[in-house]
């Protein structure tokens, strides 16, 4: 008899105890409104973040964030995928010191790219000479900008994301993606 009192009080108090945790508390609310009551009115439907009665807040995407993958490093620099025109995507280097978006003379050709004008650009190897083209979109993760205009240049092997794609964003580069900020 005296087993049978132990083992209910038991089983009754993990059952108090599994009820009271699962039960959210206000920290685990992350949208919420106090009633004249005292009690907690769940707003979560209006904040846009789901169910707040679960422990595990449901993940969002930042307004003004966009985020471009990683996918490997060449000598450090991020290299990314780039889409242009909506239908050819090459691996390119994010890289920060280049003022604008180059392209190889092979993607430049994969594409139909002609050169409309041509210039000088200062590279790390020195000046070269370099075709001027213009396309209607270049596209890298879930960031996209229209009319841009790119240059050839024959002595590269990899593509430039350059400040003309992202130039008016704050940039964060992490171990595994490439944030870019609204300002």
């Amino acid at each position: 008899m005296a087993m049978k009192r132990i083992i209910g009080t038991s089983i009754a108090l993990t059952g108090i105890v599994l009820g009271l945790s699962l039960v959210p508390t206000q920290a685990q609310q992350s949208c919420f409104l106090e009633g004249a009551n005292g009690q907690n009115i769940d707003l979560g439907h209006l904040c846009g973040n789901g169910d707040s009665n679960t422990s595990q807040p449901t993940a969002s995407p930042q307004v003004g964030v966009f985020t471009v993958p990683i996918k490997r490093r060449h000598s450090g620099i991020p290299v990314v995928d780039v889409t242009f025109n909506g239908q050819h995507t090459f691996e390119m280097l994010f890289d920060t010191g280049a003022s604008g978006i180059t392209v190889s003379t092979d993607m430049a050709k994969t594409m139909g790219l002609k050169s409309e004008a041509q210039g000088l650009s200062q590279t790390a190897g020195g000046v070269v000479s370099i075709g001027l083209s213009t396309v209607s979109s270049v596209q890298a993760g879930e960031l996209t900008s229209s009319d841009l205009q790119v240059a050839i240049n024959p002595s590269l092997p990899i593509g430039l994301l350059g400040q003309s794609f992202y130039g008016h964003y704050d940039v964060v580069i992490k171990q595994d993606t490439i944030e870019l900020h609204t300002r």
